[in-house]
């Protein structure tokens, strides 16, 4: 058989013909495959991101369940506005108990806030240090909301003072559910959460 040039094309056809459809054909369905994968893996990303989000706003629920339950916890710590005395007055009987001598206590105005009042209690004790702390440890464990956002301790000197003898001036807070008709224009109504 001989070759000439009819053959040479032939041949050199057949060699260009699939490197053509390679590069004509097969690399720009090769381009949009990938791009597809892509776009596929992308929306399978969003796709998981939505699932756990998903997820979450069904412990959502759960959670502020859980944190409600919280709330009513501690508005039940919190006495009526009736009830102030009768904190001031466990106040005043820890001190007696413990040796204490209470020399001052003036009451604030309340301060009023979205669903709570705050009742700042200024106080000056006077005695042993060891009996304050006890006071302070009993104070603790009230069933009620109290902060004391200051204090101020002082060593009493002098020939009359005994040892360890000091006297105590600190703000207590007691927090307290207030009127609602006084904080929320009259209705009578909490806000709700």
């Amino acid at each position: 058989m001989r070759f000439g040039f009819r053959e040479m094309i032939f041949i050199l056809l057949l060699v260009l013909f699939p490197i053509g459809a390679y590069f004509g054909e097969f690399k720009k369905r090769d381009a949009r495959i990938e791009l597809m994968r892509d776009e596929i893996r992308r929306k399978q990303e969003k796709l998981q991101k939505l699932e756990m989000a998903t997820r979450k706003i069904s412990d959502l629920g759960a959670e502020i369940d859980k944190l409600t339950d919280a709330i009513l916890v501690i508005e039940q710590r919190l006495p009526d506005e009736r009830k102030v005395d009768e904190v001031l007055k466990q106040v005043w009987e820890l001190a007696t108990r413990q040796r204490l001598m209470p020399k001052r206590v003036v009451t604030d105005k309340p301060v009023p806030t979205l669903q709570y009042s705050e009742l700042p209690i200024q106080m000056e004790i006077v005695g042993n240090f060891d009996g304050f702390y006890s006071f302070m440890l009993e104070l603790e464990k009230l069933p009620r909301i109290m902060q004391l956002p200051k204090m101020k301790l002082t060593k009493l000197a002098g020939k009359d003072a005994e040892e360890g003898q000091m006297k105590a001036e600190f703000i207590l807070s007691v927090f307290f559910e207030a009127d609602d008709s006084q904080y929320f224009g009259g209705s009578g109504r909490r806000r709700g959460l």
